[in-house]
């Protein structure tokens, strides 16, 4: 928002209290001097007393600061008594209740706006009925009481809501839009000092094109400006910057007084720091630093020459960090600015911790401590006490009613309590939805948890069927090679002894060339029979163990002509024969799948162990292949390499692309 006097609350005042026609105007230069007499003078010629208050009342308005106005609002009064007309007293009242606000008499302020109010129970007049309530609703949150602002808007809001334009002349529907443009920023001011920025950007908005259809340029360039800020504070910062800088423009366009660009500067500033944009930070700092420095803007020169001091922390410039950040610090002090207070101390900080000076570091690192302690208990006891606030809000305005005519002392008290009752009702309504919000969020939390018992008991039990199961497929191959080996193979070479001595008995077959045959067919049975028995159970595993089976595995590899590379370092000596049987048939199916498809020539293997893993590299220099259509495709070799690494605990990573060969590596618990 614009950092003026406060930045949550300027745009507020302006459009609240300001004719929608008179901002440019009025931002130029003083009030202009009010000649009381010659204005009562004039309303003395008029015939009606509509007519009288109605150039009262806007006089007022319009010089709401001069000492002088109170009598103009004193003759409004005079007039509206004497005719004893309740819309000539609403419209007197309101304008009181307008010029206690700026006088900084609040509760003076809520009083004469209720006398408005009742008076209105009278008279039927929607606009000033909203107009009265959204004043209202400016000064309980002049008081803090934010919720009871929000809640005294909104009501006005639907007032206006209701109005159908189509009975309204001209000047009746121009009001209506301009009150229309005035609750809706003042809403989006409310909500995001009770920090829903959503509900603020979307009234933001609304103003936004409120202003555009009245034409007001001025107040269409302030909203724009607050909606940017806003989005800073959501931490959309490239559209809050966007939008900063199209408001920027805008105020340039309407003319609005150099320190509405200085403080689009300051904003544009903050918002480039954010993205870590530096130095066209520093460009707009230094811009608003200039405009503030030349016209003598205290509040907005305290936060640019601050936030300067902040981006020179950042730039490592500590030392021109610390001569802003003091400048900054002096000026906060001197207004009881608690916030740049905060930021100067923390600012000084850093930049006296890096110069080397520690003991001023640690003076402006308690001060900040201290303060922020203060401003945060601050807030806590205002909105512990909100509630209580309003009730005296609600106590004072009953006491001040019983001033009133009798005869409206118990609308009065009806009022004051559905007010009250609204207010508890709405606490309420925020504090069980809270609590229904909670209590769901502990029963999706319960579901979670719930459902990731029941997946990970699912998996475990999976695992151990599988486990089971490939103990089992490897207790069925040792009895198979067994069998092959001490069965099949002790039979096939007695039968080779027996054809033998046959063949010594019988030269007659060894003319016919059969013997030799039979002896190659017999000799390739036991070699076969040899091979599948070792493949099932090799011997080495039992023997020599992992180490040992693996080295087997390459002699074969370089008996098929392959170009073999093995490394084996540090292995652990403790590794249950599961894990064993289960690595080795892994690195038998990688193999497999480098004979079937790679078309390599030359195969690394290295099997490394380190700290509590086993890590296992396969590469070949073969055609490669691509991962994604391969898994795609689903490939058995794929999946079965893939699951048994999942099943041994292991992480898995294939580096390979067409034509450039494959890298498998492996990384699997050693489980010792």
């Amino acid at each position: 928002m614009v950092f003026l006097k406060s930045k949550k609350a300027y745009l507020f005042l302006i459009l609240i209290f300001i004719p929608l026609g008179t901002l440019n105007s009025q931002s130029k230069g003083s009030p202009p001097s009010l000649d009381a007499d010659s204005i009562i003078a004039i309303t003395d010629t008029l015939k009606t007393g509509l007519q009288k208050i109605k150039i009262l009342t806007s006089n007022a308005g319009a010089n709401r600061y001069v000492p002088e106005t109170r009598r103009l609002i004193n003759k409004a009064l005079e007039i509206s008594i004497r005719e004893e007309n309740p819309e000539l007293l609403a419209n007197a009242y309101y304008s009181l209740g307008n010029y206690y606000y700026y006088n900084a008499k609040t509760d003076s302020c809520l009083s004469s706006l209720n006398k408005a109010l009742t008076y209105l129970e009278e008279y039927d007049d929607p606009l000033l009925n909203a107009s009265v309530l959204s004043s209202q609703g400016g000064a309980y949150s002049k008081l803090g009481a934010v919720i009871l602002a929000i809640s005294t808007n909104i009501e006005a809001k639907k007032i206006l809501d209701g109005i159908d334009s189509l009975t309204l002349d001209e000047e009746q529907i121009h009001k209506l839009k301009g009150r229309t443009l005035v609750l809706n920023n003042s809403l989006a001011n409310l909500y995001s000092q009770t920090e829903d920025y959503e509900a603020a950007l979307s009234y933001y908005e609304q103003a936004y094109e409120a202003a555009l259809i009245l034409g007001s340029k001025p107040n269409a360039a302030i909203i724009l400006s607050n909606k940017g800020d806003l989005l800073l504070k959501m931490d959309r910062l490239e559209e809050g910057l966007k939008v900063l800088e199209e408001s920027k423009a805008k105020k340039m366009a309407a003319g609005l007084p150099s320190r509405f660009i200085a403080g689009s500067d300051l904003n544009i500033g903050i918002a480039h720091f954010k993205m870590g944009n530096f130095e066209l930070s520093l460009q707009s700092y230094n811009s608003a630093l200039e405009n503030n420095r030349a016209k003598g803007n205290t509040t907005q020169l305290m936060q640019a020459i601050t936030e300067r001091g902040i981006l020179y922390n950042a730039l490592g410039r500590y030392a021109e960090a610390k001569a802003d950040c003091e400048e900054g610090k002096g000026i906060a002090k001197e207004i009881n600015n608690s916030e740049y207070i905060i930021k100067s101390c923390e600012c000084l900080h850093k930049s006296y911790l890096e110069l080397g000076d520690f003991e001023r570091s640690l003076d402006n690192h308690i001060r900040y401590t201290k303060t922020k302690d203060s401003v945060f208990n601050e807030k806590n006891i205002r909105k512990i006490t909100q509630v209580g606030m309003q009730y005296e809000f609600d106590k004072k305005e009953a006491e001040q009613q019983l001033l009133l005519a009798k005869k409206n002392r118990q609308k009065n008290q009806i009022l004051a309590g559905l007010i009250t009752l609204g207010i508890f009702a709405l606490m309420l309504f925020i504090f069980f939805r809270k609590r229904l919000k909670y209590q769901r969020t502990i029963a999706s939390q319960k579901d979670s948890i719930q459902q990731q018992k029941i997946v990970e008991l699912q998996q475990h039990n999976k695992l151990t069927a599988m486990s089971s199961m490939i103990e089992g497929q490897e207790a069925e191959r040792l009895r198979i090679a067994k069998d092959l080996h001490d069965s099949l193979g002790g039979l096939l070479s007695t039968v080779k002894a027996h054809f033998t001595s046959i063949q010594k008995e019988i030269t007659q077959l060894a003319k016919l060339n059969i013997t030799e045959k039979t002896n190659e067919l017999i000799d390739e049975a036991c070699i076969e029979v040899r091979r599948i028995s070792h493949n099932m159970m090799p011997h080495a595993l039992s023997i020599s163990g992992l180490p040992g089976a693996v080295e087997d595995m390459v002699e074969n590899l370089k008996d098929q002509g392959y170009e073999v590379t093995l490394e084996i370092n540090n292995m652990p000596e403790e590794m249950d024969n599961t894990r064993k049987v289960m690595l080795y048939r892994l690195l038998q199916e990688i193999i497999s799948n480098v004979r079937k498809h790679a078309e390599a020539k030359s195969i690394l293997i290295q099997l490394l162990g380190y700290k509590n893993e086993i890590h296992l590299i396969v590469e070949d220099d073969g055609k490669g292949f691509d991962l994604d259509q391969a898994t795609g495709n689903g490939g058995l070799g794929l999946k079965s390499i893939n699951s048994r690494v999942e099943f041994l605990d292991g992480k898995i990573h294939w580096d390979t692309q067409p034509g450039q060969g494959t890298t498998l590596s492996i990384n699997i618990p050693s489980g010792s």
